[in-house]
Parts: C-alpha cells; structure tokens; sequence
C-alpha cells in the first residue's frame, strides 16, 4: 500500500494530479540531479576545467545510467544525502580513465537545489496552465449569464442586488492576480544553484562564476550574481504564493458549495449520473468538486504556512531546515494541483439557476434598495431621518411580507418616492 495518500489509487486525482506527482516523485528528481551533473561536466569541459573527452563521457553516462535505486536507498541512508551514493553509480557507469571528473568540484546541495529548481519550473508551468483553464471557464460564465441579476449578501444576509458577473467577476480578477504573483516570484526563484562548498566556487578559481554563467544557460536558468545555499527566500516566496493561491481557491470553492445549497440553490454542479451519490440517501446529489476544491486548498494553504521556517538557514548551510524543504515544496505543488484540478472541474460544469436567481431577489423583499432609497429620502427629510424611515420600513417588511418599497409608501412620515 503507497504511503502517501497522493499515490492510493482508490483516491486517484482526489488531492493531486497526475501530472504534478510525475513532477516530483523520486525518478524525476533523479532524473533532473543527473541532468544538472551532465551539464556541470560539459560547462566544465568547455571551460578546460577537465578534459574535454571526459566532459563528453560523463554527460552522457548521466543522462543515460540506470541507477540502482535499491543500493541508492542503501548509501543514502549511510551517508544521509543521495547525492553521494549517485555519484558512485555515475562513476562505475563513466569508468576507471574519467570516473575521477564525476561531480568535479560540486557539493551535493548545488545539484539537489538546482534539481529542485528544474522541477519547480515545470510545476510551475502546469500550474499556470491551470489557471488558464479556469480563466476560460470563469470567462465562459461571464459572457453566459454576467448581466443575471442576484441578491449580494452581507455577514450571511440579503445586502444589495448585484449581477452573476460581478461575482464571478471578483474572482477572475482574483485568480489572475495569484497567477502574476507567481510569475513575479518565480523570477527571484529559478537561479541556477552553484556555489561549492561555501558558496565561494574555491574549487574552480577565477573560472568561477564563468563555469556558473555555462551551466545556467545549459539547463535554461538564470544564473545568480552569488549563491543562495543558506538564503532561501526565494524558494520561500513560491511556496507562500502558492499558499495564497490555495487561500483563494478555498475561499471560492466554499461560496460555490454555498450557492448550491437547497437552501439558495442560485448555482448546480452539473448532473452527471452517479456524481456525489449518497450511501445513505438516495435524492442527494452532492456537489463534490467545490468540496474537494475547498479541502485540498485548505490542505495546501496549511502546507505553505511552513514557507517562513524554510528560510532559518544558520551560517553557510544549515541541514536541519534544508531537508524540511524535501518534503514541504513537493506537498504544496501537489496539493495546489489538486485543488486547480477541482475548480477547472467545478467551472466547467457550474450552471446558473436564474429562476433561483430571482427567486431569491423577490424573497428580499426589495430590501437590496435600502440605500439607493436613504440617498433619495435624505434629499427631502435629512440623512439621519431618512435611515431612521427606511430602517422601520425594513422592519414591517420582513413582518408583512410586502416589498420594502411597498412599506415606505405607506408610512405618512415619508415623502412620495
């Protein structure tokens, strides 16, 4: 049995998506690791720094060694990093004349962060790929039913009418603003990792920040004026946009939970059969998508609230916060995935119910109006006058069940509207 709920296959794509766990599960993050080894020894031998032919050899023994992962698991639980029992394999794969020039000058902290900057790239894509879909959908409502008019709601209670558009409107405009934020921080994000031992690339001399440039431009990084091995903002910012995004996608997933309830019943998830059938009680038909695209964003937003504590970083290096990171970046990006899954799902089946719509507006007994109705009263009697009238008139209203207009032409304190 998997031990991560992402993998039970009862659950399926419930709190991840497939495509985000390929991302980040162990072959990937080997794969990137001996993807960063293979362009270092090329930057490397480009550079003079080894030999040309070793250069060629060992970059092609990376990108092409089928790593035993048994006896990795083994050297990583010995040495505590899998860098080092990756490297031997790399070596008995390049040989006895080149095996020397594997990993030449590198620490294990370069290649894993820059690994994990490659597979937050391409986590980072997926994800924007999704908010794309949403903004179709969202887009697609809009256009449909923008000018649909609906009660707006206070603190849970009838407030003023509004439109479907402005609902739906705010959270586009919302969404579009998480989806820019993570571009921005992933532009102070994605540097290439390399900086040796210390951060002072002492192993390569004045070939440096040469050799850094080289391998940047091979993997299609930027590549950082100095290292970022002990600062960690930048990880940090990606992980809390993204803890943010999932704060917003929590936010919408429960107000549509809301609006397809029977008591409001303004929206629907559209029927499918067997979709959020009940054990228990055959005529419900729960609306799933929001709920999943509540919890699974709740899961994340909670996830990413670690992002402050990944950045405690002591001195040049500090493990005891880096490994956290192992985990922490992976979840959030897994969770994110699930909960964007389940709105695009959510808003490419929602319906408007307009008869509910209007329904509901007529049952606030035009109370939405109280304000434009103060203004208009204010002119003639006074502000506080007027509040006073249309506040009583509120009152008898909700007690008589005739409109509010109904109940302020009724009263004789108030001039004719």
């Amino acid at each position: 049995m998997p031990a991560s709920m992402h993998d039970w296959p009862i659950y399926g794509d419930f709190f991840s998506t497939a495509e985000m766990r390929a991302v980040w599960d162990q072959d990937a993050a080997i794969r990137r690791w001996l993807e960063v080894e293979a362009a270092i020894s090329t930057a490397q031998a480009k550079l003079g720094i080894i030999p040309a032919e070793a250069g060629d050899v060992v970059a092609d023994a990376a990108l092409g060694v089928k790593v035993d992962l048994d006896r990795l698991a083994e050297d990583t639980k010995l040495a505590g990093r899998p860098i080092v029992g990756l490297t031997k394999q790399l070596k008995r794969q390049v040989g006895e004349e080149f095996g020397d020039f594997v990993h030449w000058g590198c620490t294990t902290q370069d290649i894993m962060d820059t690994g994990a900057v490659l597979q937050m790239r391409e986590a980072l894509t997926l994800v924007d790929a999704e908010l794309d879909a949403i903004d179709h959908h969202l887009a697609d409502l809009i256009d449909k039913h923008g000018t649909t008019p609906m009660i707006g709601r206070t603190n849970g209670q009838y407030a003023q009418e509004i439109t479907i558009g402005l609902k739906l409107g705010v959270w586009r405009e919302e969404l579009k603003r998480r989806r820019g934020a993570l571009a921005d921080a992933a532009g102070r994000a994605l540097f290439i990792q390399f900086g040796g031992a210390v951060g002072t690339l002492a192993a390569f001399g004045d070939q440096g920040s040469a050799l850094r440039r080289d391998v940047a431009k091979a993997l299609d990084l930027q590549a950082a004026d100095i290292h970022w091995q002990n600062a960690r903002d930048g990880v940090a910012e990606v992980v809390s946009q993204l803890g943010v995004l999932c704060g917003s996608l929590e936010k919408i997933g429960r107000e549509c939970n809301a609006l397809c309830s029977d008591d409001v019943g303004e929206m629907r998830e559209r029927a499918r059969n067997g979709a959020g059938a009940s054990s228990a009680m055959p005529h419900k038909r729960n609306q799933r998508c929001s709920e999943f695209a509540e919890a699974v964003a709740r899961l994340g937003r909670h996830r990413a609230s670690q992002a402050a504590d990944l950045m405690g970083h002591q001195h040049e290096r500090s493990g005891g916060v880096w490994i956290a990171e192992w985990m922490t970046v992976p979840d959030v990006f897994l969770c994110a995935s699930g909960a964007l899954s389940w709105t695009s799902r959510l808003f490419s089946s929602l319906e408007v119910d307009e008869i509910a719509t209007s329904r509901n507006l007529t049952a606030s007994g035009g109370t939405g109006e109280s304000e434009r109705y103060t203004l208009l009263l204010a002119k003639h009697i006074g502000r506080a006058a007027a509040r006073d009238a249309v506040a009583r008139a509120c009152a008898r209203s909700k007690k008589s069940g005739a409109t509010l207009l109904d109940e302020l032409q009724r009263d004789q304190a108030v001039p004719p509207l």
